[in-house]
């Protein structure tokens, strides 16, 4: 896998951790690229970047971290096949 240059950050709507995220990565002013996996492109994104189904999870370079602050929701907490 060739180096990301952003952040990918895998987080769906529902997803408490993955709102605190995207908010805690905002005001830090961390550059990031949302990835929805409410919508079929970016689930299918996902599946190609890892087996893990737990949100949210963040692709930096080849290293993948699951949750915020010690927290993660699971594909079934969010109705998610």
């Amino acid at each position: 896998m060739a180096a990301l240059r952003t952040l990918q950050v895998f987080i769906h709507p529902r997803c408490p951790h993955s709102r605190a995220l995207v908010e805690d990565f905002r005001r830090r002013g961390i550059s990031f690229v949302e990835i929805d996996i409410s919508e079929e492109e970016g689930l299918q994104q996902l599946k190609e970047a890892s087996w893990e189904r737990k949100l949210p999870i963040i692709l930096d370079h080849e290293r993948l971290s699951i949750g915020f602050k010690g927290s993660f929701s699971t594909f079934s907490e969010l109705g998610i096949r």
